[in-house]
């Protein structure tokens, strides 16, 4: 075989499609990654309390936002050229980093070259591309990369780590809201005759993700708790306040629409409980930030893999695959037994809510990369 044929081969693999389409490999490693850390948590394995803690805040959000961004910026900054050389390098370094805490080496110094080269790699295609209008997203990849930095010289502050990855859903749930209510009125009205569109309030986006990266930088410098409770406590009204715009039969009645407001009400709520925590001096904390890991961080994250996953494998019509709605279900299951059950029974404490995790993105998984295999690649539909 002459090596132009043998580049065509290539070119036509699976294993190059995933890599020049970034989400497809990004998304796949992670839903890996957190069945790889439901399975520590159940079996106990090794110092499981804290190699858990870095497969998912560490390793699997590295890999969520990773696999958006690589789709989502280049598309915003008008960025043509080539992916594979960014996909590839970002793989091997978090590969490095599992192998290296897997061995008992500081695989948190990868983490933070990881997030390092994130932050330049976006920044570089925007300010190519003359986009100037995504300066938070700019100053929260460079927050994240602080906190990791700092974390290699004073231990890494994981409640900061997870409250900048919650300002970091906030900024990227904007952008799918503004989709998924677009494409709400479009089945409404049908495509053709809409003349609706739906545009989420940009003021109070601005403001829930200012109280919320504020939280992270409060508990970074280890502000006193009363600080951190009142910022958290307002943090979760405002995002409360942004259910308002979804208050239309026509967006409760339609199943991602309504899963996008179920996940931001439960985030409100929890965020605003965690806030009265702190301020009344009870001890609940570790059991709500827990709520937030799992219902927050975890739904939103996996909920952000099935809309933009099914938008760039050709679907035009958004319809869940039933392991994206069941998804919810059991992620609810899973905060329920860590935060109000686990008093009750030492299985509610880890293995239960492990195991619902873990078969969450188990489904993902494996149902994705059938629809990733059997569908090409495509543009996210205007």
């Amino acid at each position: 075989m002459n090596l132009k044929g043998e580049y065509t081969l290539i070119k036509d693999s699976l294993i190059y499609d995933f890599f020049a389409h970034p989400m497809r490999i990004y998304y796949i490693f992670a839903g890996i990654l957190a069945i790889f850390g439901a399975l520590v948590l159940i079996f106990r394995i090794g110092d499981f309390i804290s190699f858990h803690q870095f497969i998912f805040l560490e390793l699997f959000c590295a890999a969520a936002f990773c696999g958006f961004l690589f789709t989502a910026v280049p598309d915003w900054a008008n960025y043509k050229k080539s992916l594979m050389s960014y996909s590839i390098s970002g793989f091997v370094i978090l590969i490095l980093a599992l192998i290296s805490q897997i061995l008992g080496f500081n695989g948190h110094i990868f983490i933070a070259i990881f997030w390092s080269f994130l932050a330049l790699v976006v920044s570089f295609w925007l300010i190519l591309g003359k986009n100037y209008d995504n300066f938070a997203l700019i100053f929260l990849l460079f927050s994240i990369a602080l906190v990791e930095i700092l974390g290699l010289f004073y231990g890494l502050n994981s409640y900061a780590l997870l409250h900048c990855y919650v300002a970091g859903i906030i900024l990227i749930g904007f952008r799918v809201s503004m989709t998924l209510g677009n494409l709400a009125l479009d089945k409404k009205f049908g495509k053709d005759n809409n003349t609706y569109t739906f545009i989420p309030n940009p003021i109070l986006k601005n403001i829930s993700f200012l109280s919320i990266i504020t939280l992270a930088y409060a508990t970074l410098l280890n502000l006193n708790l009363e600080t951190q409770g009142f910022i958290a406590f307002g943090a979760g009204l405002i995002t409360l306040s942004l259910l308002a715009q979804w208050h239309y039969k026509f967006f409760l009645s339609v199943h991602y629409t309504l899963i996008y407001y179920i996940l931001l009400l439960g985030s409100g709520i929890l965020y605003s409980a965690f806030g009265l925590n702190l301020l009344l001096g009870l001890d609940f904390s570790s059991k709500i930030l827990h709520g937030i890991t799992i219902w927050t961080l975890l739904g939103f994250v996996f909920f952000i893999f099935n809309v933009s996953s099914l938008r760039h494998s050709g679907q035009v019509v958004l319809n869940l695959p039933i392991c994206g709605k069941m998804g919810l279900g059991f992620l609810f299951i899973a905060v329920i037994s860590r935060v109000f059950l686990s008093d009750f029974w030492d299985s509610f404490y880890i293995t239960i809510s492990a195991i619902f995790v873990g078969l969450v993105f188990l489904m993902f998984s494996g149902r994705y990369f059938i629809i990733y295999k059997n569908n090409p690649f495509t543009d996210d539909p205007k």
